[in-house]
């Protein structure tokens, strides 16, 4: 199980890539207030709390601000391991995901070996949307790659 700034962090980056929407990172906020002591609070919740309204960036910052840029790897993985699941369920298109993993990929600073399959998967997918390519095969290496990261994924 995560601890809350593990939880924040993978809410931070999803919210940023796009993965989670604002309305779904402020009710999990609102429902992880009600769940904490209020000693156990950062202020920084409330205002998430409050932020239906604002721009996703504030609402990163103020993530960013519980999180302090840590447990990177962690959310890297969490996210993967949610997008795993989504593209699974068929909840995602294959370009809902290409898009989803080549943003993680640049938005933070996230392990060699992820951020080097990464490029190379959006490179077969762009390939193979140019009809250089075969799709099935790199929706399957996609499914692969993501299948690794299941087990975090049930993190969340």
């Amino acid at each position: 199980m995560l601890n809350l700034s593990e939880k924040l962090a993978a809410y931070q980056l999803g919210l940023g890539i796009g993965y989670f929407k604002l309305p779904k990172v402020v009710e999990w906020v609102d429902l992880t207030i009600l769940q904490l002591e209020s000693s156990e609070i950062p202020y920084q919740l409330y205002e998430v709390s409050l932020s239906s309204n604002k721009k996703i960036d504030d609402v990163i910052s103020l993530l960013n601000e519980i999180t302090r840029g840590n447990h990177i790897d962690i959310a890297s993985k969490v996210i993967l391991g949610l997008l795993y699941k989504s593209f699974a369920k068929k909840e995602l298109e294959i370009h809902q995901v290409i898009t989803s993993i080549y943003r993680l990929a640049w938005e933070r600073n996230i392990e060699d070996d992820i951020f080097s399959k990464i490029n190379e998967l959006d490179a077969e997918y762009e390939m193979a949307m140019d009809g250089y390519g075969d799709m099935r095969r790199v929706k399957k290496e996609i499914h692969e790659f993501l299948e690794r990261y299941e087990m975090y994924g049930e993190l969340m």
